[in-house]
């Protein structure tokens, strides 16, 4: 049967597409030209996203922007926290919910007041405790307050389109311009290219205006309804 809602005197349905064959549920779906809204009176009105294409966008409209709770009060992504200036993986994450405060870089307590006794450590510079959230890639490096596009990276405290999708043979950023085969200093050798168009963000050619094109900080906008 088609989909329909209720809801201050307006009936929103749509037509039922052919049924699929690969046996997908999202194959039922139906596609944005296919939703309309009518009035109680049967007047046609102009037709609306489908909900499939708006969950795929995110709170921000952007099929780039991370899904975010933007009314959290927490100005880093969902699965970090903010200490001083930077945003780090929660420590609670960090270490199971057994000590859920941050007080450091490399410390996380059990309970406050936080003491030498029901606290643990572990230091590391962009390890450890010392690290972002996993939305950023594994062992990324404390950030601004804020987050990348979906198909960006962070390197060095900026969002990169990510070298996976610029060069897919070479998927780890080593550099602004360098992508290489592996992590680590074998990058110098044969694995690893250059190019000055590797330094880019991820929002070119969307058509956009929200989503950079250019190499940036973190965007508040992405984890935070006011900014």
């Amino acid at each position: 049967p088609p989909r329909a809602a209720l809801g201050a005197g307006i009936i929103a349905a749509a037509a039922v597409p052919s049924p699929s064959t690969s046996g997908n549920w999202w194959d039922t779906v139906p596609s944005a030209d296919l939703l309309t809204t009518t009035t109680v009176a049967g007047q046609s009105t102009t037709p609306t996203a489908d909900w499939f294409v708006l969950l795929g966008g995110g709170e921000k409209g952007s099929a780039l922007a991370p899904l975010e709770n933007l009314d959290d009060d927490n100005l880093c992504s969902d699965d970090e926290e903010q200490h001083l200036e930077l945003c780090y993986k929660k420590c609670a994450i960090l270490t199971k919910g057994e000590y859920p405060f941050r007080t450091s870089a490399w410390t996380c307590c059990k309970s406050k007041p936080c003491t030498l006794f029901n606290q643990v450590h572990n230091a590391g510079i962009c390890s450890g405790f010392d690290v972002a959230g996993d939305v950023n890639g594994q062992k990324a490096c404390p950030h601004a307050p804020g987050s990348c596009l979906q198909n960006e990276e962070l390197y060095m405290g900026m969002c990169y389109k990510k070298c996976s999708l610029l060069v897919p043979e070479y998927p780890k950023r080593f550099a602004a311009s360098t992508c290489c085969k592996v992590s680590g200093v074998t990058c110098f050798t044969t694995q690893g290219v250059t190019d000055p168009s590797y330094a880019v963000g991820g929002g070119g050619g969307d058509g956009d205006p929200e989503t950079p094109a250019e190499v940036q900080k973190p965007l508040l906008q992405l984890t935070a309804a006011s900014a």
